[in-house]
């Protein structure tokens, strides 16, 4: 997963969340189109309906992109927090 707007703290604390989940969206539907393959071509070599195997490849690729986005999310959160309490930490030093 690409998760390198996570690794500098201070630009993920200061960056809105939106400007972040745009940053990620290529990421992101790369991940969910690439959940979409496996489960098209497993559910292909089953010899699984054409209709169910439309709808899970359609079902995994928006799943997909939407872990991808909750674990960014999810980074992003704890980041921020530790940023705050640093910063309060520093604060109540000074």
């Amino acid at each position: 997963m690409c998760y390198d707007r996570l690794i500098n703290d201070d630009e993920v604390a200061e960056t809105s969340m939106a400007a972040l989940f745009r940053s990620e969206l290529r990421c992101a539907l790369r991940n969910g189109a690439m959940a979409a393959g496996i489960v098209l071509v497993v559910l292909l070599v089953e010899g699984t309906p054409a209709w169910l195997v439309l709808g899970s490849a359609a079902g995994a690729l928006a799943l997909g992109a939407l872990l991808h986005q909750a674990v960014l999310l999810a980074g992003a959160g704890v980041l921020r927090a530790r940023a705050r309490w640093r910063s309060g930490r520093r604060q109540r030093a000074a």
